[in-house]
């Protein structure tokens, strides 16, 4: 019997990258952890050496590279073409590597290579889908500035936008300004002046007081209610989107505003009630997605025992 191919997954967030590795009946043999992997946030010679410590922790953890690497990266609007793969990885690793965006092999985690979609709302927010030929789909995910509705940075800073605006006069009464202040510590109200235009801020940052509008939310603040009611409606005319451009009716929910959050999961799901649309949270994270990926580029199916193996992870 010859040797068994070594697959490994990547998700390559903004922030960190998570690797894991298995053999081809899924049986997990480790996982690490490294930097950012997103070439546009960190630069590709950040990348770069990124890429060659992922190399070298899973030789320290194998004996040998993975015989296919499937990246998921942040920076990636879909499949990377043979020249950015070489830009990024050519001289670092040796064997085969395809990569895709982080929000394809997390939907990946959901279908497991089947048709589907899915809706994610973190710090960002996007759609995607495979529909039944194959064909990928997105929707959303234009970033902070051309349009982030219906993720925590978007709650997070019309928070502070009423907060603000309640404290000139030129809005409705919210609790949102004392937690505000007490949320970043602020000495003067100004002081968000720094906080928010400072260019090395982090888009969590502002996302984080997403948190606080909910909190204000179940507190029974009317204008926190509101602002929570409006990223609702978006996340459901951004669902809708991508389920009519895939025509799937199959939707899964991905990421902390979905999962987490008390209202606004349960508030989209009740919109689903009686849409003949099947709605449910992926089973798998995004490198065990990713690994679907691998698996499905040397045409091998998940079957029953790969896909308990890796539910193990």
């Amino acid at each position: 019997m010859g040797q068994s191919i070594l697959f490994c997954g990547i998700d390559g967030g903004g922030t960190t990258t998570s690797a894991v590795v298995c053999n081809e009946c899924g049986e997990i043999l480790g996982s690490i952890r490294a930097g950012s992997i997103n070439h546009y946030g960190v630069g590709i010679e950040k990348a770069r050496e990124n890429y060659a410590s992922i190399k070298e922790q899973l030789i320290a953890l194998l004996g040998c590279e993975p015989d296919i690497t499937y990246i998921g990266n942040s920076a990636l609007e879909g499949k990377a073409t043979d020249e950015l793969v070489e830009q990024l990885v050519g001289g670092i690793f040796d064997k085969k590597i395809i990569m895709h965006s982080d929000v394809y092999i997390a939907l990946l985690g959901f279908t497991q290579g089947a048709s589907g979609a899915l809706l994610i709302s973190g710090t960002g927010s996007m759609a995607c889908a495979v529909d039944r030929e194959g064909n990928y789909h997105t929707s959303g995910g234009w970033g902070q500035i051309l349009g982030d509705e219906g993720s925590g940075y978007h709650l997070g800073l019309m928070g502070i936008r009423a907060a603000l605006q309640y404290h000139d006069q030129m809005a409705p009464s919210t609790i949102l300004l004392e937690r505000l202040k007490d949320f970043y510590n602020l000495n003067r109200l100004t002081d968000m002046i720094e906080i928010v235009y400072d260019p090395s801020v982090e888009k969590s940052r502002i996302a984080a007081f997403a948190v606080e509008v909910e909190k204000a939310a179940l507190l029974n603040d009317e204008v926190s209610i509101r602002l929570i009611d409006n990223e609702v409606e978006w996340l459901f005319r951004l669902s809708q989107s991508i389920l009519k451009k895939s025509g799937v009716k199959r939707l899964g929910l991905y990421g902390s505003m979905l999962v987490k959050s008390r209202i606004i999961g349960p508030q989209l799901i009740s919109r689903y009630s009686d849409s003949g649309v099947e709605l449910s949270y992926p089973r798998f994270k995004p490198e065990i997605g990713a690994l679907f990926g691998a698996f499905s580029s040397e045409n091998l199916s998940l079957n029953e025992e790969i896909i308990a193996n890796l539910s193990q992870y």
